[in-house]
């Protein structure tokens, strides 16, 4: 399974994306994602940082899980 797969499962379940908050920089999360099967590069997570219609949703829900420039991890941001 690639990045944009795993991007997908990160907005549809909450259990699953919560397995990474704890990710502190980016190759911490592509070393997580391959213990739950997922194969992908931090090049690869880079490169797709555009929103997905699944991602606009959860912004718009106040619940969104984002990419920032800062290390590119993934974050939790629920205001």
């Amino acid at each position: 399974m690639n990045f944009m797969d795993f991007r997908k499962k990160l907005v549809a379940d909450s259990d699953f994306a919560a397995k990474f908050a704890d990710c502190k920089s980016p190759e911490n999360l592509v070393e997580a994602a391959a213990k739950e099967g997922y194969s992908f590069t931090v090049e690869d997570i880079n490169a797709n940082r555009e929103l997905l219609p699944e991602e606009l949703e959860k912004v718009s829900g106040g619940q969104y899980w984002y990419l920032y420039d800062a290390g590119s991890t993934y974050s939790n941001d629920q205001r």
